[in-house]
């Protein structure tokens, strides 16, 4: 059995659809769609069912292989990790995100980071997105997490697509929206969102999606400081479009929930820069630990 394979069954499992699942791999949902049959056609059963003909759900047989070959594709990541776990030469890697990127994502990147190459020094950087490319190409960065790739190609600069991270509608749990089953754009009229920096790459999708809707007879308020953006729609002051990684933590403990409006947002893609200098090993190992850390968000 293919490991692409059970990489994808797994994937659907976690992300809910063939579509998101996809995304998530950067492939295409025909081809999410064909390994997923070639496990079934292996294991001589289905793996999913449509429940109520539209959400994608495991079947009984789904349900019961799905924790062995969970386990069994960790196993293989590390036994791969463990033959490459060759020393690397003493070198000093400077790494610069984004601040909220880096609280969800950079421990899980350090740590494995800090295991493979224990002779490596890590630097960690907090940058904005236009600061950020603009030290990757002047070589004071060796590799940047961004949500921008650079205006014009770089020579010594390499862009990998990491993930497209899914922008969310949120409100307190005592919110009005909160009690609804599904919201229309109708019904945010008149509400209060609360943006991140209204130049932010985020910022500029979602309020190009409102205008695509029609959505216009709303009050914004900007705030720069994610932390006291997620408070005061904790507090009910007003709703916010962000990325579900920075409010993961408040819709596990229930301090904020998400708005169903229906449909999907358009998702921000996150790009991993990386300059030609840095050790093709570090690099694979740091594109790996990204998109395997996106995906479980």
């Amino acid at each position: 059995m293919e490991l692409k394979n059970i990489e994808a069954f797994l994937m659907v499992v976690q992300k809910g659809s063939f579509s998101a699942a996809a995304d998530a791999l950067f492939i295409s949902q025909p081809t999410i769609s064909v390994r997923i049959q070639q496990m079934e056609q292996q294991l001589k059963t289905p793996l999913f069912q449509r429940e109520n003909g539209k959400r994608i759900v495991l079947t009984d047989t789904g349900k019961k292989v799905y924790p062995y070959f969970e386990e069994a594709f960790h196993l293989i990541q590390q036994a791969l990790d463990v033959l490459q776990e060759t020393p690397v030469s003493l070198e000093r890697v400077q790494i610069s995100c984004p601040n909220h990127m880096g609280v969800e994502i950079m421990p899980e990147v350090l740590k494995v980071l800090y295991h493979q190459f224990p002779n490596c020094e890590f630097l960690l950087k907090v940058s904005v997105n236009e600061q950020l490319i603009e030290d990757m190409q002047q070589g004071t960065v060796d590799l940047g997490f961004t949500y921008l790739r650079p205006s014009e190609p770089h020579e010594n600069l390499s862009v990998i697509r990491v993930a497209n991270e899914q922008n969310i509608l949120v409100c307190a749990p005592d919110h009005p929206l909160a009690k609804m089953s599904e919201v229309s754009f109708r019904d945010l009229e008149r509400e209060r969102i609360i943006v991140y920096n209204r130049e932010s790459f985020t910022t500029k999708i979602i309020t190009h999606y409102l205008e695509k809707h029609h959505l216009k007879m709303y009050q914004q308020v900007e705030i720069s400081n994610v932390g006291w953006l997620k408070m005061m729609v904790r507090k009910g002051l007003g709703i916010a479009f962000l990325q579900k990684i920075i409010v993961q933590e408040e819709l596990e403990n229930g301090k904020l929930v998400q708005v169903d409006l229906g449909r999907s947002l358009p998702p921000t893609p996150i790009y991993l820069l990386v300059r030609s200098n840095v050790n093709e090993r570090i690099k694979e190992t740091i594109i790996r630990t990204a998109k395997r850390a996106f995906s479980k968000l």
